[in-house]
């Protein structure tokens, strides 16, 4: 085979699994049983689906403790916020306290597909 075709194969082959990664089966991808949701204090629940989470902005208050919990309800996804120690890429949760006023890129940690640069949201910080 010449490089030329090896190359394409390898090309295409590579698309098709960054194409398909969003769609796959969630259970077969692990075998950990989720984290339940905390259930005191302020929670902010993020869901991502394929290309989207629930909301496309989520408020907290400045200096009160608060829950993220997250949960890929379609495909493989995960978090991170921007300028925050947040990263999930599995669903779980996370407490913490921001004290000062702000605004926060939540985003997909996990490259999911054609459209995962679209993954976006706000955490505001009030």
């Amino acid at each position: 085979m010449n490089k030329k075709w090896g190359l394409l194969i390898s090309s295409v082959a590579l698309s098709a699994m960054l194409m398909t990664a969003c769609g796959g089966d969630k259970e077969a991808a692990s075998t950990d049983a989720a984290a339940p949701a905390a259930t005191t204090g302020t929670q902010v629940n993020i869901e991502a689906s394929n290309w989207k989470f629930n909301q496309e902005t989520f408020e907290v208050k400045a200096g009160e403790e608060f829950t993220i919990n997250f949960m890929s309800t379609e495909g493989f996804h995960g978090i991170g916020i921007q300028g925050l120690d947040v990263d999930l890429q599995k669903d779980g949760s996370k407490t913490m306290k921001i004290d000062t006023a702000g605004e926060y890129t939540i985003f997909c940690n996990v490259i999911c597909g054609p459209d995962h640069g679209k993954m976006v949201a706000k955490l505001v910080v009030k």
